[in-house]
């Protein structure tokens, strides 16, 4: 039985490793405003972050609509797929309702499975892409999801950010919240721990910030691979990557974007690195 893999845009995933292991997106929604967009499908992340920059008012998110979820399941499964449907952790967001709320349904007309990832952007996008990959190697569905949750294991989230007022202010700091009160020219580096954000560590400067994360990054040789995220930084990204990879060697690196929905909460300027590491 064919299995195939749904999962939401808060994994931010690049396009192009999305459509070659042929994963279903189901967008979240950003609000500037009165307007609101579909992220990745009515706003990329470069006019996402342009906007953020010059807009009187701080975006807003809204998770998918349970309708949204039904007509990519019933895409996905339309020749008798089975689904795995992979999301950002519950703690950040109600997507995970709408998604179970789909399912039921639907179920007496396909079978899919949920995974709460307890992780968001990147790191639930290195779960999406084992997933994916064993679906793509004929595992059925028990495997797959078996597949997914040794994944979450296995992946380690670092990001700094310029400022925490974005994760503030949209109600996401969870145990960051510790941090708060701190002088400006401190940086906090966080992570992702039990599915909510939590702080790691506290930086003096921007530069010193993301030195520390690509630190972080250079000591884990077990790493099968791993994403370098940003929030518009892509030209830093890519140095940063070309300078990981003697030191990675045996590591398969790529760059991201911090999408629009992730980006409403880290801001701009804010970089990461999230790992997966070998069995």
């Amino acid at each position: 039985m064919t299995v195939r893999i749904v999962t939401d845009s808060t994994c931010d995933l690049p396009p192009d490793l999305v459509a070659a292991h042929g994963i279903t997106v189901v967008p979240l929604t950003v609000i500037f405003g009165e307007a609101a967009f579909e992220d990745g499908v009515t706003i990329t992340p470069v006019d996402f972050y342009r906007r953020l920059r010059t807009s009187p008012v701080l975006p807003r998110t809204s998770q998918p609509s349970v309708e949204r979820f039904q007509q990519a399941y019933r895409a996905a499964g339309a020749d008798g797929a089975d689904i795995v449907s992979i999301h950002i952790s519950s703690k950040l967001s109600g997507t995970l309702n709408s998604a179970s709320v789909a399912r039921e349904t639907l179920k007496h007309d396909l079978h899919i499975d949920l995974i709460d990832s307890y992780n968001v952007s990147v790191g639930l996008g290195l779960i999406v892409l084992e997933a994916a990959r064993a679906a793509a190697q004929g595992a059925s569905l028990p495997d797959v999801v078996a597949v997914a949750r040794r994944a979450m294991d296995r992946v380690t989230v670092y990001v700094a950010v310029d400022t925490l007022e974005y994760l503030q202010r949209g109600g996401r700091i969870g145990r960051a919240r510790s941090l708060l009160g701190s002088i400006l020219s401190i940086k906090p580096i966080l992570t992702v721990d039990q599915g909510e954000v939590a702080p790691f560590e506290r930086v003096r400067t921007r530069a010193r910030a993301h030195a520390r994360i690509l630190e972080l990054a250079a000591a884990m040789p077990r790493a099968k691979e791993l994403f370098i995220a940003h929030g518009d930084l892509p030209d830093e990204a890519a140095a940063a990557a070309e300078g990981l990879r003697p030191r990675l060697p045996h590591t398969t690196l790529h760059t991201a974007y911090l999408g629009p929905v992730v980006g409403t909460y880290t801001g701009p300027g804010a970089f990461g690195v999230a790992a997966l590491e070998r069995e």
